[in-house]
């Protein structure tokens, strides 16, 4: 949402990110004012509840899930439910201070995040527009509403019934930076906005100012998922390193300090690069492998990289099989990883078929090139500035 928020800033608006304590030091980091509302947020203790533990172990969902729900059987159904009863005790922690703060400050418009359902309460209490911001995957984020359909969540109405506003189960518009290609087709009232990459600030190193001698690749597993589980995601993001090392390659570990304490000691050749922003180190690279995280697919996406993914979320799975359809990449899932023989192996030959294949550079330029056509930030504001 950086981009955006820094858009409408530089054309002469006010701004102002509301958000958990938990994320004061990220917003403070894009030179954005922000007020703290609500509690710190437990993440990964949410995501290890027992009705969410199906969230992480799976294969694939039905290819177009999220734009033809019935597709889902009862039990996925009940999991999205529980997802978004998750996000509904989240927007709960919230509500109270942000409805406070925003009758102070009096906002003509409320852009939120698609699941944090504490801005369209609060902007219908106000009586003002709503955006959701969706952040990349393919299709519209519903889970205030009964297994992605028409009636919504009893969760999500309570929220409104709290402050005592109508429910409203539309915003007044979505903004998608999802590239029409990777996405299901265009829907009433989607804004299409060009993906700008914001991977947090941080300086460039000598290195890279260096044309690699061997075919760069990076490695990177996502700081969310790490949150979400913990030393538990290491053993894969380990495998993966000791895949791509044995190539003919440089290997760079793009990851946080908190996840490379947790891998120990790494093959002789891999270079780790501790919180370097992704988009200053991808466009020097031949491949990236990583988790399908939609801020990981779509800032290699906009630099024009190919991609090898190894998912075991339903919405990483998403986004991993919606961009290797493009022909960009490959993608495999955990559970079919975990039944190869050899699962180094298995990485290795996908990653050396990406870095070799030329089909797969030229498919990811096109790419590159269709999200460069989509709508900048700055053409969103002028929707925005409609909809006030």
């Amino acid at each position: 949402m950086v981009p955006l928020e820094w858009a409408v800033r530089s054309a002469g608006h006010e701004v102002c990110v509301a958000s958990a304590p938990s994320l004061t030091a990220a917003v403070l980091g894009s030179g954005l004012p922000m007020v703290e509302v609500g509690s710190a947020v437990d993440l990964g203790g949410s995501a290890r509840n027992r009705d969410l533990s199906a969230w992480h172990d799976h294969d694939r969902w039905p290819a177009r899930w999220p734009v033809e729900p019935d597709l889902l059987d009862d039990s996925r159904k009940q999991l999205l439910e529980a997802l978004g009863q998750r996000q509904f005790a989240m927007a709960a922690g919230m509500v109270d201070d942000l409805l406070d703060f925003a009758r102070h400050w009096r906002p003509d418009l409320v852009v939120h995040d698609a699941v944090s359902y504490a801005g369209p309460v609060v902007a219908a209490a106000l009586g003002v527009p709503s955006v959701s911001h969706l952040w990349g995957s393919p299709g519209l984020q519903k889970l205030e509403m009964k297994g992605f359909g028409d009636e919504p969540q009893d969760g999500y109405v309570e929220l409104f019934e709290r402050v005592g506003a109508e429910v409203r189960l539309r915003p007044a518009a979505w903004i998608d930076l999802c590239p029409p290609s990777m996405g299901f087709g265009p829907a009433p009232d989607v804004r299409q906005e060009r993906y700008v990459p914001y991977n947090g600030p941080g300086t460039l190193p000598d290195w890279l100012l260096e044309p690699p001698q061997r075919p760069r690749v990076c490695v990177t597993w996502g700081a969310t998922t790490a949150k979400l589980l913990g030393p538990a995601m290491t053993d894969l993001l380990r495998k993966a390193v000791e895949a791509v090392a044995a190539l003919p390659v440089e290997v760079v570990l793009a990851t946080t300090a908190d996840q490379r304490e947790l891998l120990g000691d790494l093959p002789d050749p891999v270079r780790t690069a501790v919180s370097l922003p992704l988009h200053l180190l991808l466009p020097g690279c031949a491949a990236v492998v990583h988790h399908g995280g939609s801020g990981t697919t779509l800032t290699a996406a906009r630099a024009g990289v190919p991609q090898v993914t190894v998912t075991r979320r339903p919405e990483p799975t998403l986004n991993a099989e919606r961009q290797a359809a493009t022909g960009a990449g490959l993608h495999l899932t955990y559970g079919e990883l975990d039944r190869e023989a050899d699962p180094v192996a298995a990485i290795r030959e996908r990653v050396a078929a990406v870095v070799a294949g030329g089909p797969y550079r030229e498919a990811a330029r096109r790419l590159a090139a269709e999200m460069a056509e989509q709508p900048a930030p700055a053409e969103v504001v002028t929707e925005l500035e409609k909809l006030v």
